[in-house]
């Protein structure tokens, strides 16, 4: 069974929960292997008075029917065998532990049992208990104060049953830990299915997606936190809105006045003779104007792909062929600046995805401008349809030294110092990449050459 990372939540409460209850088990099972040691002796010990007491008045009654006065008695065997008076062994009373004595109250041993010692015990002839390394002894008087009953019981099987006993106690411990730890998993990692269901639900928002998320069944502690995040996700919704509504709101009131404006700058231009001072400023503020022009388109475009959407209409794929040929004709005819384009249409029929083809063409635009913009004029731009779903456009040029290439998606970010671009190219290109669960990949220099730059388009399959 699988357990996440040592600093998840998960794992953390597993081996919370599982000490707590380990140390639980072992101080009760502790302090439960103390209370039945102190039992066990007080049994013990009671089990040594009761056998001196009732058996006193039995084995006083065997003594007179079998005593010739001249030796030691020996109680027969559980198995009925008399057992000579110098012989202790016997296999048949490998379980009759107790051994007792009948003595004399001058200390001489009248009568034992088979399994005794022929010599007198160490303990005195008086009534109660009296323990030394090996034996613990209790002694009983008759009524008639004469005879002496002392049972003995081994210290070594004294304390080899009491440490079974006790040992029996931790026993459930080791079989019975792994069946709790394996159920304090589960129990943890089902707990935490609403704190995963939220992390999904977190990790499924984005730039493009802040809607609220649904609290079905959740627990307290949980709902907090998602009504936190609602709230956070309402207030950066708000903000992305406002962001959005200025850029294309700014970009789209700018269009008129800049068209205007170029447009006046460049009948100026016409009317102005050739080495005329004022006509070279004039070239200049219309090379700015139509800087500025593509700059409000790129802020439209931007504004676009951040507002979310990007899928097709109808949900499924589509083809994107013919909408290629057509980005690569518009910008071919159009005399963009840079190289040239080289363009492989054997595998365009192949091309589709589930993107709309208006936010497809957009994307392919502007990584095709900046491919000419900043590629090397010696060398076309290549495009390449690798697969029903992968495009790729890549340009000649010295490497990037760009540490991360994923920076240059970031807004105004230029490749560049001395570039004249807008810095907006990828930044559009990777927000609409995000809208729809597409990739885009940047590579610099060309897989399998020492120089150039290659962007590549992973579009996303319904």
């Amino acid at each position: 069974m699988k357990i996440k990372q040592q600093n998840s939540l998960q794992f953390v409460l597993i081996k919370r929960l599982t000490v707590i209850v380990a140390l639980c088990w072992v101080a009760g099972s502790i302090l439960a292997a103390y209370s039945m040691y102190h039992e066990l002796e007080e049994a013990s010990d009671t089990g040594l008075v009761e056998t001196a007491r009732r058996g006193s008045t039995l084995i006083e009654t065997y003594l007179d029917a079998h005593s010739d006065g001249s030796s030691v008695v020996v109680m027969p065997t559980p198995a009925g065998r008399i057992v000579g008076s110098d012989n202790d062994d016997d296999d048949d009373s490998e379980d009759d532990y107790l051994m007792y004595q009948l003595r004399a109250a001058n200390g001489d041993v009248l009568l034992r049992s088979h399994n005794a010692v022929a010599e007198p015990f160490e303990a005195p002839i008086e009534v109660g208990f009296y323990q030394d390394d090996d034996f613990r002894i209790y002694t009983a008087q008759s009524p008639d104060g004469e005879l002496f009953m002392q049972v003995a019981e081994p210290m070594d099987h004294r304390h080899e049953a009491i440490l079974e006993s006790v040992a029996a106690q931790f026993l459930p411990i080791g079989l019975l830990i792994p069946a709790v730890i394996i159920g304090i998993i589960l129990g943890v990692r089902q707990g935490l299915v609403p704190v995963q269901r939220v992390r999904d639900e977190i990790e499924a928002r984005g730039e493009g997606n802040l809607t609220p998320i649904e609290q079905e069944e959740a627990p307290e502690e949980i709902t907090t936190i998602v009504s936190a995040v609602n709230s956070l996700m309402g207030k950066l919704e708000a903000a992305l809105n406002v962001e959005r509504s200025f850029t294309a709101n700014s970009a789209h009131e700018l269009r008129t006045p800049i068209a205007v404006a170029l447009a006046q700058t460049q009948r100026l231009v016409l009317e102005l003779p050739e080495g005329h001072e004022a006509r070279k400023r004039a070239l200049q503020t219309e090379a700015s104007l139509k800087r500025l022009s593509r700059l409000s388109e790129k802020l439209l475009q931007l504004a676009r792909a951040e507002a979310g959407g990007g899928f097709s209409p109808t949900g499924y794929n589509q083809k994107l062929g013919s909408t290629l040929a057509l980005v690569v004709d518009d910008l071919t005819r159009a005399g963009a600046d840079g190289g040239a384009i080289r363009f492989d249409p054997d595998n365009i029929e192949t091309l589709e995805a589930n993107i709309d083809l208006d936010a497809f063409a957009i994307c392919l635009r502007n990584l095709i401008e900046n491919a000419l913009k900043y590629g090397s004029k010696n060398e076309p731009v290549e495009i390449t349809v690798v697969d029903r779903n992968i495009v790729r456009v890549s340009n000649g040029g010295p490497a990037l030294e760009t540490a991360n290439l994923d920076d240059l998606k970031t807004r105004f970010k230029r490749s560049h110092k001395g570039g004249d671009g807008s810095g907006l190219g990828l930044a559009i290109v990777d927000a609409i990449v995000r809208n729809t669960r597409a990739e885009l990949n940047l590579y610099s220099p060309r897989p399998g050459k020492a120089d150039g730059f290659m962007a590549e388009l992973k579009l996303h399959q319904s």
